[in-house]
């Protein structure tokens, strides 16, 4: 006779499940080692290490949609980071992009932490697109220029200067006003109106607009130039 309980008489109990603020997440967050964790799991995805299957989205007609994006790599905890992209939030004061990230023991299934994930989808985003600027960009390059002034904007502005050792960042914008607020964030950089000027004396070139049109042209880069896009704003 088994000395196993039922499973009807076993329950979960007291547990302690950590949890993290939006605030905690951003001070206990090293940038260095976000680009570095990236690279990584680049790799290892490419090399099939790690699960992540295609994201199921739920729209909410009107407003906004949600998707969830669950993934596992041997060695780590589960994640599922669920997303809720709702645009019409900026008018009330609230990031357009909520996420919260839920991590789970491989062993048991077991929760381990809840955190809110909206900083980390933020940078996180920005931090693929620098990625590729230091893993391909030219050694000497000196000058960046950053188009938009959004949540991605920011992100690369606090990045791009961990991948090169450069001398100027311009800022450019549909909104100036915009541009000109966060480029008084950060030592290098600068706001600039004429988007055509600052790319042709760029070496790196950022897109974090969130338009549908082009917002430079082709024959604007100079030779060698790396350009990257994301399309979170």
């Amino acid at each position: 006779m088994s000395n196993q309980p039922a499973a009807f008489e076993i329950a979960k109990g007291p547990r302690r499940v950590m949890t993290l603020s939006e605030a905690e997440v951003a001070r206990l967050l090293d940038p260095r080692a976000l680009l570095d964790g990236l690279e990584d799991g680049f790799g290892a995805l490419a090399r099939g290490e790690v699960q992540s299957p295609a994201r199921p989205e739920l729209t909410v007609p009107g407003r906004g949609f949600s998707l969830a994006m669950p993934a596992w790599r041997p060695g780590m905890q589960m994640a599922i980071k669920v997303v809720n992209v709702f645009d019409g939030n900026l008018a009330l004061g609230l990031p357009n992009h909520l996420a919260m990230i839920l991590l789970f023991e491989p062993e048991t299934g077991m929760a381990s932490c809840v955190m809110d994930g909206t900083f980390i989808t933020g940078i996180r985003t920005a931090a693929s697109a620098v990625l590729s600027a230091r893993l391909l960009a030219r050694p000497d390059a000196r000058v960046a220029t950053i188009v938009g002034a959004g949540v991605q904007a920011r992100e690369h502005l606090r990045l791009l200067p961990l991948v090169r050792d450069l001398e100027r960042i311009h800022v450019c914008a549909l909104h100036p006003e915009e541009a000109r607020r966060l480029a008084v964030r950060h030592p290098l950089a600068q706001a600039g109106e004429d988007i055509e000027a600052a790319v042709r004396g760029s070496d790196i070139v950022c897109l974090a607009s969130h338009s549908a049109q082009p917002v430079i042209r082709p024959e604007w880069l100079k030779p060698g130039a790396h350009v990257s896009s994301v399309g979170y704003h």
